[in-house]
C-alpha cells in the first residue's frame, strides 16, 4: 500500500490548528504527509482507525543524555554538589557497552512516550549513531567535551576532548545527508571548557557548517562564577567566543543575565532547551519562559538526564512547564497549553535545522503520534489542546510514526526488543552498584525531630 491513512481521528495538526473527525495520509515510500483534512472514505486494510483517537505531531526532546538512563533513581534527593559526585562515581564505571544499553532503553521510553526526536549530549560514535536509526528515531548528537585533555568516559573510550573535537567533523561526514541523523559539536559548559576551548568549537563549527549544543546559565552560582571570572555571564561569554555566529542549541539558561542575555537567545540562529522537571529537582530555578516568549526566542522542551529527571516523558514536561510559570509568576496566563505544546514539538524542532517543523502538513516528513482519549481523564474533552497541556500522559499513546515508518503500533514496539533491553540494563545496573561503595540515603530533619527518608 503506497498511502497510509488515519481516518476519523480528532487531528492536532499544531497548538493553534485543531480538525476533528478528520484524516491524515502519509506516503510510505516518501515518508511525507500525503493528505489532511477531512475524511475521504472508509478505513481500508492497513489504514489505522482514527475513533477514540487524537493525532498530534511528534515530541521532539529538546535535551537529554539518553545514555545515563541507567542512573534512574540512583542519587535523588542529595544535594547538587553529593548528587554531582555520585552520578560521576556510577558514570567512570560504564562501559560503552552499558552506554549503549542505557541508550535503548531511553530510546524504549521515549517511544512509548511519544517522542520522535531528541537532542542528546554524551557518548557518540558511528556504531551507537547506528542504533538510533535502526531504532526508527532522529537524533542531534553531540559528543560531551569537558576540556582538550579531559577524558569523560573513561570506562567506555580513552578518547579525550580534542581528539573528539578533531573526529566530530568526520562523524558527521559519515551521516551526511541521513533521514534521521545529524551531528553537532558538545563543548559541556563554560565552566567546563573555559573561552579558548569555546572559541575553538565555534571557528570548527562554521567550517564545518555543524550546531553546536551547550549547557548554559544552569544555575545561578554558575552565572555568578562566570561574572567574577570573566566579567560576563555563561550566555555573553558563548556569544563572546562567537558560538552564536552559527546554530546554537542551548540547554536549561535558567539564569539570564538581564536584558542583554535574553536578546542574545532570541537569535535567529540559537534555540533553547527548557527543563523544567530537572530542573525543579535539583533546585537549580525556574526558567523566565514567559519573557522568553515575550523577547521571541526559541524555545523546546527537554527532560535531560533519567539521573536529574526520572521520566523521559515529553507530556511531564509540557504540563510542569505551563503549570510552574504561572505559579512563580502568580498569572493563569503566563505560559498556555498552546504555548507549552508548541515548545514541545515546534521549538524543539527548530534545534534540528530546516529538518522539521513540529507540524502536521502535507509534504512535511510524517512523524506523528497517535493517543488514546477514552480513558476518564480523557473524559470530557471540550479542547483537545487543554488535553494535551493538562491531561495528557505517556502512557496514552498508542502509536508513534517517525518518516512514514510505526515504531509502536497498537502498544507494541516494533523497532526495539523491549524485554531483552529491560533485562540487559537491570543485570548491568547491578554490576556497576556493586563496584561502588555503600552509602546511605539522604536525609533530613522536621521540627519534631523525625528523621524523613
Amino acid at each position: 500500500m503506497s498511502e497510509v491513512r488515519v481516518v476519523g481521528a480528532t487531528i492536532v495538526a499544531d497548538s493553534a490548528r485543531v480538525l476533528r473527525d478528520a484524516e491524515i495520509g502519509w506516503s510510505a515510500a516518501t515518508g511525507r504527509v500525503s493528505y489532511l483534512g477531512p475524511v475521504r472514505g472508509p478505513a481500508r486494510p492497513g489504514d489505522l482507525a482514527g475513533a477514540g483517537r487524537v493525532v498530534v505531531p511528534g515530541l521532539v526532546n529538546a535535551h537529554t543524555h539518553a545514555g545515563m538512563s541507567l542512573l534512574r533513581g540512583y542519587s535523588d534527593d542529595e544535594p547538587l554538589d553529593a548528587w554531582l559526585g555520585h552520578i560521576r562515581a556510577f558514570e567512570v564505571r560504564m562501559t560503552r557497552d552499558d552506554i549503549r544499553a542505557g541508550l535503548l532503553l531511553s530510546m524504549a521510553e521515549m517511544i512509548r512516550s511519544g517522542t520522535v526526536a531528541f537532542a542528546d549530549m554524551y557518548l557518540w560514535d558511528a556504531g551507537l549513531l547506528a542504533d538510533v536509526r535502526e531504532a526508527g528515531l532522529r537524533v542531534l548528537a553531540a559528543t560531551a567535551v569537558f576540556g582538550y585533555e579531559a577524558v569523560a568516559y573513561p570506562a567506555a573510550t580513552p578518547e579525550t576532548g580534542a581528539r573528539v573535537l578533531d573526529r566530530t567533523p568526520a562523524l558527521a561526514a559519515e551521516f551526511a545527508g541521513d533521514e534521521l541523523v545529524q551531528v553537532a559539536f558538545g563543548p559541556h559548559a563554560p565552566y567546563t571548557c573555559g573561552p579558548e576551548l569555546m572559541a575553538d568549537v565555534a571557528r570548527r563549527a562554521a567550517a564545518h557548517d555543524l550546531p553546536v549544543h551547550i549547557h548554559l546559565a544552569e544555575t545561578a552560582g554558575e552565572v555568578q562564577e562566570s561574572l567574577e571570572r570573566n566579567g560576563c555571564s555563561p550566555i555573553a561569554l558563548a556569544h563572546r567566543a562567537g558560538l552564536d555566529a552559527g546554530r546554537l542549541h542551548v540547554a536549561h539558561a535558567v539564569h539570564p543575565h538581564g536584558d542583554e542575555d535574553l536578546a542574545l537567545l532570541a537569535g535567529a540562529a540559537v534555540t533553547v532547551a527548557h527543563c523544567p522537571v530537572s530542573n525543579l529537582k535539583l533546585g537549580a530555578g525556574v526558567a523566565p519562559v514567559p519573557d522568553f516568549l515575550a523577547r521571541g526566542v526559541t524555545t523546546g522542551l527537554g527532560t535531560d538526564s533519567m539521573a536529574s529527571n526520572n521520566s523521559a516523558d515529553l507530556f511531564e514536561e509540557i504540563k510542569t512547564a505551563a503549570l510552574v510559570a504561572r505559579g512563580v509568576r502568580r498569572d493563569p496566563t503566563a505560559v498556555l497549553a498552546a504555548d507549552a505544546l508548541a515548545m514541545a514539538t515546534r521549538g524543539g524542532a527548530r534545534a534540528f535545522g530546516d529538518r522539521l517543523t513540529g507540524r502536521l502538513e502535507v509534504g512535511e516528513p510524517a512523524d506523528l503520534v497517535l493517543l488514546d482519549v477514552t480513558a476518564p481523564h480523557a473524559t470530557p474533552m471540550p479542547d483537545p489542546v487543554a488535553h494535551l497541556g493538562y491531561a495528557t500522559r505517556g502512557a496514552d499513546v498508542t502509536d508513534v510514526v517517525v518518516a512514514g515508518r510505526r515504531l509502536l503500533a497498537g502498544g507494541r514496539l516494533t523497532t526495539l526488543d523491549e524485554d531483552a533491553i529491560r533485562a540487559d540494563a537491570a543485570a548491568r545496573v547491578a554490576r556497576i552498584a556493586a563496584e561502588l561503595p555503600v552509602r546511605g540515603r539522604a536525609t533530613r530533619k522536621v521540627q519534631d525531630g523525625t528523621t524523613l527518608g
